[in-house]
């Protein structure tokens, strides 16, 4: 009976995971499709994500926090648990930043792009991928999908420097148009917000080969 309890209590955790990781994906989503469209209203939407993603992350630590008290897990599942404490504070930052861009968004809207970046939506995919796989990884105690994850990490640091090296020649072509060169620099924080994602998202990864291994190390 207790154990077939904590066996419930473990899947319920898996399942608010899954569906942080989801919302997280679609607030990513929604901002980046704000952007490209300047669809301000879209932007704001991104915020009600957000508090979902934080309900999430409170449900999740209380469900840890009973599980730790009630059930006194060893082993795997002591690591299992603790470090899903652990990742939902990358989890919730993740959602932070999308916000972050959405704000972005809503702040850029008033004016047609001057130039248009097109890696952005490449970078907000890969990045959408790795949070994605990283919440898979965890659910599904999967080692090589969490390297795999903290791998893609380059690939988007890569991105972010080709998208850093076009919008300062974008800056300093309209040196003497502020509206353009501050919408350069408000492209570069996109980018740079993105980037961030995907280190939580690597953070998130690394938590899941501390609780496959029990040994925390840093891979980016």
């Amino acid at each position: 009976m207790v154990r077939r309890q904590f066996d419930e209590q473990l899947s319920e955790l898996k399942d608010l995971l899954t569906k942080m990781g989801e919302l997280n994906c679609e607030a990513i989503g929604d901002a980046v499709t704000a952007l490209e469209t300047q669809d301000s209203e879209l932007a704001r939407r991104t915020k009600g994500v957000e508090r979902l993603v934080d309900e999430k992350e409170q449900q999740i630590e209380r469900l840890c926090l009973k599980i730790i008290l009630k059930q006194q897990p060893v082993a795997s599942d002591l690591l299992f648990v603790t470090s899903a404490m652990k990742m939902i504070t990358d989890m919730e930052r993740i959602a932070d930043q999308a916000v972050d861009i959405s704000e972005l968004v809503i702040k850029m809207s008033r004016l047609p792009y001057a130039d248009a970046v097109k890696e952005i939506p490449e970078m907000a995919e890969r990045v959408q991928d790795m949070v994605r796989n990283a919440a898979k990884s965890f659910v599904e105690r999967d080692g090589d999908l969490a390297k795999a994850v903290c791998r893609a990490d380059d690939d988007v640091d890569d991105l972010f420097d080709v998208i850093k090296a076009n919008l300062t020649k974008i800056v300093h072509k309209n040196v003497d148009e502020d509206d353009n060169g501050e919408q350069a620099l408000d492209m570069l924080m996109v980018a740079k917000y993105l980037e961030k994602i995907g280190d939580h998202a690597s953070n998130i990864a690394e938590w899941v080969l501390f609780m496959i291994t029990g040994e925390h190390k840093k891979l980016n």
